[in-house]
């Protein structure tokens, strides 16, 4: 009954996070006057079970490596132009990045499946976090580095029945779409936000050599 009245305090604190993160997003939307807009040019993500870790555009989670669970980070390139070309270099253009939303989907759920996603069922629980970095207008990008798949996951359903607990090969994969949503502002206090999207396969795949 612990355990249980855990879960459940659990998936209600996700559904309260949600209901409050999409409140604050169409505050956003609504009330973006903001000169400032942010392009991703680059979401990628790499294996955090690996030594050298390699990013690319999409991430094979492991989900148990030599007997430990290991966070997976993201890395996201963006930029900042100006709704104004003339604008272009102010410096009231620049925005500071300060937290994200993680959501996950499917192929054979979701908005464009004939039945709903559940998290914790079907794919892992969404979850905000905070990270911190400025972007400059200008010709150059921004590269920041952020947690995309978070270990606790890894020890939650749908990733825990990945699982091989007899040493065995273990074919089940999960394919998922994560999507990433920053929120900052700019430098005169007016919200933005940017979103990108990765693909994500959950499983037990072969411990990794380096």
């Amino acid at each position: 009954m612990r355990t249980m009245s855990f879960k459940l305090l659990t998936v209600a604190s996700s559904i309260v996070s949600l209901a409050a993160m999409s409140a604050g997003c169409g505050s956003m939307a609504s009330n973006d006057r903001s000169s400032a807009v942010v392009i991703i040019d680059s979401l990628q993500a790499a294996s955090g079970a690996s030594a050298n870790p390699a990013f690319s555009g999409t991430l094979q989670s492991d989900v148990l490596t030599r007997g430990g669970i290991f966070s997976d980070p993201g890395r996201v390139t963006m930029r900042v132009i100006g709704k104004d070309p003339t604008d272009l270099l102010s410096i009231g253009n620049s925005v500071t990045i300060t937290r994200y939303l993680v959501t996950f989907s499917r192929t054979d759920c979701g908005p464009q499946s004939i039945r709903p996603c559940t998290p914790g069922v079907d794919v892992p629980y969404p979850f905000d976090s905070a990270v911190t970095f400025t972007v400059t207008p200008g010709s150059t990008s921004t590269t920041a580095s952020f947690e995309l798949i978070r270990h606790t996951a890894k020890l939650e359903s749908p990733l825990l029945g990945l699982r091989d607990q007899n040493n065995n090969i273990n074919w089940t994969i999960i394919a998922t779409l994560a999507d990433v949503t920053f929120f900052g502002h700019d430098q005169s206090g007016r919200n933005v936000s940017a979103s990108g999207r990765i693909g994500v396969q959950f499983g037990d795949f072969a411990d990794p050599t380096n």
